[in-house]
C-alpha cells in the first residue's frame, strides 16, 4: 500500500477502523488498541504498516501546514509593506496631480492678468493721446 487512503480503506475493510464522530475515521490509537487485542498474528503485521502509512501522511500534512504557517508568517511583513508602498504611491501621485493643477491654474491666471494689463495700457495710451489732442486744440 502507498497511499494513506488506502491505508485508511484496508483498516476499515478489515473492521479495524469503525467510524469516528469528528472526522468519519477512527483514532488511530483506538485502532492500535483494537488490533493488539483482537488481530490474529496473519493480519497483524500489515495491519502495522497500514498504521505506519497513516502516521506517515499525518506527519508530512502536519509538516505542510507547519511550513505555510512559517511562510506565511514570513511574507506577512512584505505584504503589509507592499501595501503600504502601494498607498504611498498613490499619494505621491495624487499630490503630483495637485501640483500640476495648480501650475496650470497659476499659469491661467497670469495669462489672464497679462491681457488685463494690455487692455489697460492700450486705454491709458487712448486716452493719453485723446489728453494731448485735446490740449493741442
Amino acid at each position: 500500500m502507498s497511499s494513506a487512503e488506502q491505508a485508511q480503506d484496508y483498516l476499515e475493510k478489515q473492521g479495524y477502523a469503525p467510524p469516528d464522530a469528528h472526522s468519519g475515521k477512527a483514532a488511530l490509537s483506538y485502532t492500535l488498541q483494537l488490533l493488539a487485542h483482537c488481530a490474529p498474528s496473519t493480519i497483524l503485521p500489515k495491519a502495522l504498516r497500514v498504521i505506519t502509512i497513516l502516521l506517515e501522511h499525518e506527519s508530512s500534512a502536519n509538516t505542510a501546514d507547519m511550513i505555510a504557517a512559517t511562510i506565511l508568517c514570513k511574507l506577512d511583513p512584505m505584504l503589509q509593506f507592499m501595501d503600504h508602498a502601494a498607498d504611498t504611491m498613490q499619494a505621491v501621485e495624487n499630490t503630483r496631480k495637485a501640483a500640476d493643477h495648480l501650475y496650470r491654474t497659476g499659469e491661467e491666471t497670469r495669462d489672464e492678468l497679462q491681457k488685463c494689463l494690455e487692455v489697460m495700457k492700450d486705454n491709458l495710451l487712448r486716452t493719453m493721446e485723446d489728453i494731448k489732442e485735446h490740449i493741442s486744440n
